[in-house]
């Protein structure tokens, strides 16, 4: 932070030298270890997708983006990281309204799942955890370039498609997966192959979460985890289809929206094309939803 006023610095310094003489009588809790968040250089990256075929409309122009440096979750947040934050503030916990989806009872949550990315969590949940840490959620910008670094890659591994390498719809039915519509959605998830999975491997005979790092093969150009699959999550942006057209190209902060919150990575839930490092989907902001968690953020400058 800069301080151009005199007497305002003047008083941050003596301020600063009165709390530094106090410092050794306060304690101290380290929440993370400097492992568990990456620092992503700043520097700029292809951000969105060309008219490639696979490509939506919402991820289109594909533009060079500068960033700041920035510091980001190695991994989406767990259960077990995500239960501190309720005994310590009081804050509801996760919830669904289908029971069969709840995965959180009595403040705890079900037992097996505590390495899982906390889901059904909405939006303001993921800002208010993020905030108790010191943390905020990415930026979409920051989460796209963490999850495909600098070359524009496809997938966070790289060009090519492999459902070995990422928790979606395409690794439990044992091959590639996509849905043309929503009927053929149902049709997998609702009476299919993928209800049937569900039931026998699902977490509550539901969820097919898996615990964070499970997919070593499909980490980032950093070194994150799951930014394809597992959980879909939250970013801070404001949802709007077309808002590449007038993005800035340095630190965009998305546009003024009031609507819908942008989501990002895909989930097990998903089919191969919502995989994409550049696929944008979206969310009402109180939405909880058994394939959306979230990972935190933080400025490096």
């Amino acid at each position: 932070m800069t301080f151009r006023h005199p007497l305002l610095l003047l008083f941050v310094v003596t301020l600063s030298f009165m709390l530094g003489a106090v410092s050794c009588q306060l304690p101290t809790i380290d929440f993370e270890t400097p492992e568990e968040m990456v620092l992503i250089p700043a520097g700029e990256f292809l951000m969105g997708s060309p008219e490639d075929g696979a490509s939506f409309d919402d991820e289109r122009p594909q533009r060079r983006v500068y960033l700041r440096s920035f510091l980001i979750d190695r991994y989406e947040v767990t259960n077990a990281r995500y239960k501190p934050f309720l005994d310590a503030t009081g804050h509801s916990e996760p919830n669904h309204q289908k029971l069969e989806f709840r995965l959180w009872f009595h403040g705890r949550p079900f037992p097996g799942s505590e390495q899982h990315p906390v889901v059904n969590v909405n939006w303001w949940d993921a800002v208010a955890y993020c905030q108790w840490l010191g943390k905020r959620l990415p930026t979409e910008a920051e989460w796209e370039k963490a999850a495909r670094g600098t070359d524009g890659r496809r997938y966070p591994w790289g060009n090519n498609w492999e459902f070995t390498k990422v928790n979606s719809a395409s690794y439990w039915a044992g091959h590639t997966i996509e849905f043309k519509d929503g009927v053929e959605w149902t049709a997998f998830w609702v009476s299919g192959d993928g209800a049937r999975i569900s039931h026998e491997r699902g977490i509550r005979g539901e969820v097919l979460t898996l615990p964070v790092g499970n997919f070593p093969e499909g980490v980032s150009p950093y070194g994150l985890f799951d930014m394809a699959g597992n959980a879909s999550e939250w970013v801070q942006d404001w949802y709007e289809p077309y808002a590449y057209l007038n993005a800035p190209l340095s630190d965009p902060q998305g546009p003024n929206g009031q609507l819908l919150k942008v989501v990002r990575g895909g989930s097990w839930l998903k089919p191969a094309r919502n995989i994409r490092t550049s696929d944008r989907d979206y969310g009402f902001p109180a939405d909880r939803a058994s394939g959306i968690g979230f990972r935190c953020a933080k400025d490096a400058w």
